[in-house]
């Protein structure tokens, strides 16, 4: 009896202590914004032959007002967005969206326009719906899905996972041509068998009509690096000096292939190749500083024709972003500037001039303007105000507030059928209201582009 009554005791004291524990621990920290932004495209700034069509968008976007909150938990990678599509000309017929889930796995959409429905999605498949949406509806949507960070990170991920492991087994200061074979057979199998890297793959050539001449450069890249070492061993040269180290891979000829400089708040790093085995070469470099009130990167990735078939493209990929003065805080009053630009035949080409202004009240003006021409004022720009915001509770969800009976990005015919049955009640009665408060032009201008990819037709049937 006493053993029994002592038991009882600790299993008391230990559910005491336990729920103690668990009143103690902190709430995951929430960051959280309202934002109120108003957004004006400038038409004139277009090429003729398209200034009409973007007019229309010119006006739907000065026709409309967008308000919300985003709230974001680093531990629980949950967020929550709420956002209204208000008209200035009557806001009773504002439209809201909500999109909340974990970030990295699954999203839920819901929206007064989907009715009693709501879509849920994984972001990473963004890839493969993409593709889908280009063979159905001819809709380049894999150029922005090829940029989207879950898409890249993962297959980044796989490639230098594959680095790292086989560069640990490095002998002293030398990498070897028996450890660089292994490095490069690591690297083709991820191109022929790895889920994240065979799709990025495939999404970039998916539109090209030398597609497989492409798909064949991609391919050859592994070799790059016993190339680089000219069936030598690489020397690789480590230094510390004034809280800064610096690595360095040079081949028997004493050519710097890679160099990196890394000290306490900043980090940079170079891939300079001595030739390629194929008509294209690849380069890269990277920086990035910060101090206590601001930061600073830059990313130049290219891979441009050194030689070979005239009628091969010159840039097969150019990407750079070069962000200067960026604040570390906010809000705060500051101001800061860059220059983004993607080329070649895997991305839309465009070429902006950044500008940005903070305000310590939470004001924002952003805007992008075209290098050639920055008399001609903005292409773009992003005003209003983003100020903190108090998130009461705490944010994270269970798998089961989020997964619904339709994921976007794998509707079926039927599903797809079922799903516009099913909201098509709410949008007859929410639609209208909307499109009324609307500029006509601006109207016909978002119709056309669904006519033109068979959206509408498809919303139609």
């Amino acid at each position: 009896m006493k053993r029994i009554a002592a038991l009882l005791l600790a299993c008391i004291l230990f559910c005491t202590g336990f729920a103690a524990a668990v009143e103690e621990k902190e709430p995951a920290e929430v960051t959280s914004y309202d934002f109120d932004l108003r957004f004006h495209l400038e038409a004139d700034t277009y090429p003729f032959r398209d200034r009409k069509y973007v007019q229309g968008y010119e006006e739907l976007l000065d026709a409309l007002e967008i308000r919300g909150t985003y709230s974001y938990c680093a531990e629980t990678d949950c967020m929550d967005l709420h956002l209204e599509i208000i008209p200035v000309s009557d806001p009773d017929a504002a439209v809201s969206i909500r999109i909340f889930g974990w970030v990295a796995n699954w999203l839920n959409v819901s929206s007064p326009l989907l009715g009693e429905s709501a879509v849920c999605f994984q972001p990473k498949e963004i890839l493969n719906f993409s593709m889908r949406a280009w063979d159905f509806f001819r809709i380049p949507l894999f150029h922005f899905a090829i940029l989207f960070p879950g898409v890249l990170s993962d297959a980044y991920a796989e490639l230098s996972e594959q680095w790292e492991n086989e560069t640990r087994a490095m002998e002293g200061d030398v990498l070897t041509i028996s450890t660089m074979e292994k490095i490069t057979e690591g690297l083709y199998a991820q191109l022929d068998h790895d889920r994240w890297v065979t799709k990025l793959r495939d999404a970039a050539v998916k539109s090209l009509s030398d597609g497989e001449q492409v798909r064949e450069e991609i391919n050859r890249l592994p070799d790059l690096l016993l190339y680089a070492a000219d069936g030598k061993d690489l020397k690789v040269e480590k230094q510390d000096s004034d809280g800064t180290r610096t690595v360095r891979y040079l081949n028997h000829r004493g050519e710097v292939i890679y160099e990196s400089q890394a000290g306490e708040r900043s980090f940079e790093e170079k891939l300079t190749l001595p030739g390629s085995p194929s008509d294209y070469l690849p380069a890269y470099a990277f920086r990035r500083e910060e101090t206590d009130d601001e930061s600073s990167f830059m990313l130049d990735l290219s891979w441009d024709k050194v030689s070979g078939d005239e009628s091969m493209p010159e840039t097969f990929f150019r990407m750079k972003a070069d962000m200067e003065h960026i604040p570390s805080k906010y809000p705060a009053d500051a101001e800061f500037a860059g220059e983004v630009l993607t080329e070649g035949q895997f991305l839309p080409n465009f070429h902006y001039l950044v500008n940005g202004i903070t305000g310590a009240d939470g004001a924002v003006n952003l805007s992008l303007l075209i290098p050639d021409r920055p008399e001609a004022g903005p292409v773009l720009t992003c005003s209003g105000t983003v100020v903190p915001a108090a998130y009461e509770g705490e944010l994270s969800y269970m798998i089961g507030d989020i997964i619904t009976d339709y994921n976007l990005f794998a509707l079926s015919d039927q599903s797809l059928a079922d799903l516009v049955k099913s909201v098509m009640p709410a949008l007859t009665e929410k639609v209208p209201d909307l499109l009324y408060a609307l500029p006509t032009r601006g109207v016909q201008s978002l119709l056309d582009t669904m006519e033109k990819y068979g959206l509408l037709q498809t919303l139609l049937q």
